[in-house]
């Protein structure tokens, strides 16, 4: 830091305020849901949402793959129907459902989607304990969990925004507005920059359930990144002016 402070001409403080603001724009990349768009986080929503549970097209997938002309009619006017009890029935003696472990019909889409969530991570399985099949407004739930996208990322830009301003610009640059203007995320400091021995700030991401969705591993990573990133701006400054004395 003393190298870095007096490559940039700045004290050692302002350093350390600095690379914290990095290291907020950092986290807040590696918190999910991942991507800098708001598309992009939503849409990770859906994705997640509807591999677990899905609408009744799902069973036409199925029932157009029954060989017997016969009994693929039959299943086609019961889904017309919706006789999903029926369906269920005659999927499992014909063996569809056995890789699934069994077909079950559920509005109660919270409780499903918990229930195929890593208790760790909090990321949705890639496949459901069994089918699940919609009888509910589907898109409505979506569109419920979808609000909270960003909550968590948020609380790393509260935190910037509570660090001192060493130079110009908006504290939250590099986070994208759609995760900045969330206002339900919470993050603190402790601001130790005045502390001649050991200038330094701490952070934390309020949000109950940060430390699964940006586990200890990607902390660590990004507190890498942003060592990496001073280095780099040091070798950069360095060679400005090397070659500026040269010429």
């Amino acid at each position: 830091m003393i190298d870095y402070a007096e490559i940039l001409k700045k004290t050692i403080p302002d350093s350390v305020a600095l690379n914290a603001r990095l290291l907020c724009v950092e986290l807040a990349r590696r918190t999910q849901p991942f991507g800098n768009k708001a598309e992009s986080g939503i849409g990770r929503v859906d994705k997640d949402i509807t591999k677990i549970i899905r609408d009744d097209t799902k069973l036409s997938e199925i029932i157009a793959t029954v060989s017997t002309e016969k009994i693929r009619a039959r299943l086609s006017t019961l889904l017309d129907d919706k006789s999903y009890d029926i369906i269920k029935i005659i999927l499992s003696n014909l063996g569809f459902l056995g890789s699934w472990g069994g077909m079950e019909m559920t509005s109660d889409f919270s409780t499903v989607h918990q229930a195929n969530r890593n208790a760790t991570t909090g990321r949705t399985r890639n496949k459901s304990d069994k089918l699940y099949i919609s009888t509910g407004n589907l898109p409505t739930y979506v569109a419920e969990v979808a609000k909270r996208v960003g909550i968590a990322k948020s609380g790393w830009a509260r935190c910037a925004e509570q660090l001192p301003a060493v130079i110009g610009g908006s504290m939250t640059r590099g986070i994208p507005d759609w995760v900045a203007s969330q206002t339900k995320g919470g993050g603190t400091i402790e601001n130790n920059l005045s502390n001649a021995a050991n200038p330094s700030v701490r952070m934390t991401n309020t949000v109950p359930w940060v430390s699964r969705i940006c586990p200890p591993g990607e902390q660590l990573k990004a507190s890498q990144v942003v060592i990496a990133k001073m280095k780099k701006q040091m070798n950069i400054i360095l060679k400005t002016r090397q070659k500026t004395l040269t010429e």
